[in-house]
């Protein structure tokens, strides 16, 4: 079984003698019946992603159990309703709504209300890569604007990569080129600093620290005098509550993003997927960890 996830569809079709659709409907039949058999009973927190089924259309929300790092769920869409059939799947296999300690999630208008509503004990963790993203696309539009601004469109775009690094890994000879960026372009250099400084942030010790931290950063941005560093600002504030939840369980979606690269990885194999259901059960056979329960054919 687990060929379909290590070699491209067609090629497992020919190695199997067997054709592509008898074999995916054979690959659904046994991991729908390794996921019906799945006990979530000790399940206590949770990391929500999306992911694609195809290039930058048709998503699916994966469920992820953040302490066996396994995927449990994956539901067609990224609504509200995602969340709700998702805990309705942990109840029917053994957990428990309430057992829910912890649940990271990105800024999604669908998961974050989906999160509150279905696991109201829980404590709700915006994710602290997706927090960066704010800050990081804030950046990228005021040195847009900046590149637009100067004669020497060049400087500013050659570099627009490089302003992503964090200035922590910068060698000696980087930091001389940030330092004449930023003083060449100081509307990019300031917001730059800012990004940096989410990162003092994030290293802060406690929940007390960290909240006396986000009011001095969300200051910081609203005097930039920047539109897009003071809507990130904003956007921040909005989820104040679900940033600095982080400083209590330290949990963030990185397990989300490793599992991502394994089924972007298997979907490139099989050149996509036509159905949910195919996919879905991809996504299972590779991330799920799943027991099998296939029989012997001798």
């Amino acid at each position: 079984m687990m060929i379909m996830a290590d070699v491209p569809r067609r090629k497992a079709s020919r190695l199997l003698r067997c054709n592509e659709k008898t074999l995916a409907s054979i690959l659904s039949y046994w991991v729908n019946q390794a996921v019906e058999a799945l006990d979530l009973s000790d399940v206590t927190k949770l990391a929500i992603d999306e992911t694609s089924r195809k290039r930058g259309h048709d998503y699916v929300t994966v469920t992820i159990d953040a302490m066996k790092r396994r995927v449990f769920d994956v539901q067609d869409g990224r609504k509200k309703e995602a969340v709700t059939a998702m805990r309705k799947k942990l109840e029917r296999h053994g957990g428990k709504a309430s057992n829910i300690t912890a649940v990271t999630s990105d800024m999604s208008k669908s998961y974050v209300p989906g999160v509150w509503e279905n696991f109201p004990d829980a404590e709700q963790i915006i994710d602290k890569f997706h927090v960066k993203k704010v800050l990081t696309d804030a950046l990228d539009k005021v040195r847009k604007q900046e590149q637009k601004e100067t004669n020497n469109k060049k400087d500013l775009f050659l570099n627009r990569h490089f302003l992503m690094m964090p200035q922590s890994r910068m060698n000696s000879e980087q930091l001389t080129t940030l330092a004449a960026l930023s003083k060449a372009y100081p509307k990019t250099g300031r917001v730059f600093r800012v990004v940096q400084a989410l990162d003092l942030f994030y290293a802060s010790k406690d929940d007390k620290e960290a909240a006396k931290q986000f009011k001095q950063l969300y200051s910081w941005m609203r005097r930039s005098r920047l539109t897009p560093m003071k809507d990130a600002a904003e956007t921040l504030m909005n989820h104040e509550r679900e940033i600095l939840h982080y400083f209590h369980e330290r949990l963030t979606n990185a397990v989300c993003e490793g599992i991502n690269s394994m089924i972007q990885a298997a979907k490139r194999k099989a050149r996509g997927y036509n159905t949910f259901e195919g996919f879905a059960a991809m996504i299972y056979l590779v991330a799920g960890k799943l027991e099998l329960p296939v029989p012997d054919p001798f």
